[in-house]
Order: structure tokens, then C-alpha cells, then sequence
């Protein structure tokens, strides 16, 4: 019976080690070193033509980060002529991208979509906002969906670019045990 205990004691702490052994650093991570993924959406300014758009930068934790959800734009399309130029209200949203790392970066997939009409609404939490178009103002309207792979190395910006001159941008950055970034994404802050 003793020797059944102690056999079987064994076999635990080995399966204990061995998971240890694989939550450690992850490959191409030195000690102490964390990855976060910075990341843009953008769009032309209506009113000013200046690029606007939101940059954030999201942890990595536990192999994994948020959705995100943009807040509601405006935005414009003109064609040529005399005609009106026509405009939406802009819903975008970021799913949980799957991520792994890689030695000198992360595979990342993401899904990418936005939702461009005269009206919209987004709830968050406790804040709800809205945001609409007059009736008499010609209106956008469209949905697209992109679900971009890519193989990031640190510091490099990838990009996809969407429907009315939205675009997507993104990239993976390291940071050292203090917080100091190691690399640098060239994603502007708007």
C-alpha cells in the first residue's frame, strides 16, 4: 500500500512539473518581459479632413485580450459633381483576436468589423450614447467584416484598410520588467 501511495505521489508531482514547466515565459520572451498589442482604428475627419480615430494599447494576459468597441464616428463620402456629399454614423468593434507567440513576435487573427448607417447606438457599461444623421441628408450605409492572420514581429505595423477610408491598424510591442517598451509601434496617437 505504501509503496502504491509513494508510486502514485511520484506521478502527481511529475504531472505538477510538467505543467509548470509550460506556463513559464513564453518562447522568444526573455524574464520579466510582457507583450501588449497596440492598435488603431482610423477615419477621415468630416468637418476638419484630418485623420482622426483612436489608438489604445491592450496586455497581454494569460495568452489573451479583450474585445474593444470604438466609439461612434461620423464620416463622409463625396463623389464628384455637384452632388451632396452623403454621411454615416460609423459602429466599429475589435473581437478577442487568437493569439500565439512565436520567437520574434505573435501569430494574431482578428476579426475586424463596422457598421456604418444613419443612426446608431452603443451601450457600454453604464454609458449609452447615440449619434444620428438629419433625414434630409443624404446617409451611408454598409457593413464589412475582415478577419485578418498575421505573423507580427515586434514593432512592425500591419494594416487593412475598410470600407469609407477606414482603416485598421495594428502591432505588437514588448516591455521590459520595469514597463519600459522595448519596441515601437508607429501607430500615431490621434
Amino acid at each position: 500500500m505504501q509503496r502504491i501511495l509513494t508510486l502514485s505521489s511520484l506521478a502527481a508531482t511529475g504531472l505538477l512539473l510538467s505543467a509548470c514547466a509550460t506556463l513559464g515565459t513564453p518562447v522568444g520572451l526573455q524574464e520579466g518581459q510582457t507583450v501588449a498589442v497596440v492598435n488603431s482604428l482610423s477615419w477621415d475627419n468630416p468637418l476638419t479632413g484630418k485623420r482622426d480615430g483612436v489608438r489604445t494599447s491592450w496586455p497581454i494576459k494569460n495568452g489573451k485580450i479583450a474585445p474593444e468597441y470604438f466609439p461612434l464616428a461620423q464620416l463622409k463620402q463625396c463623389e464628384a459633381g455637384a452632388k451632396p456629399c452623403a454621411w454615416g454614423v460609423m459602429r466599429a468593434q475589435r473581437g478577442s483576436p487568437t493569439l500565439s507567440y512565436v520567437d520574434g513576435g505573435v501569430d494574431l487573427a482578428v476579426n475586424v468589423s463596422i457598421d456604418v448607417a444613419r443612426r446608431q447606438d452603443a451601450r457600454q457599461g453604464e454609458m449609452q450614447t447615440a449619434m444620428a444623421i438629419p433625414q434630409d441628408v443624404a446617409a451611408l450605409a454598409g457593413r464589412q467584416q475582415v478577419q485578418p492572420s498575421w505573423k507580427l514581429k515586434y514593432g512592425k505595423v500591419e494594416q487593412v484598410e475598410l470600407d469609407y477610408g477606414v482603416r485598421y491598424q495594428v502591432c505588437v510591442q514588448r516591455y521590459d520588467a520595469a514597463g519600459k517598451a522595448i519596441d515601437t509601434c508607429a501607430i500615431p496617437f490621434i
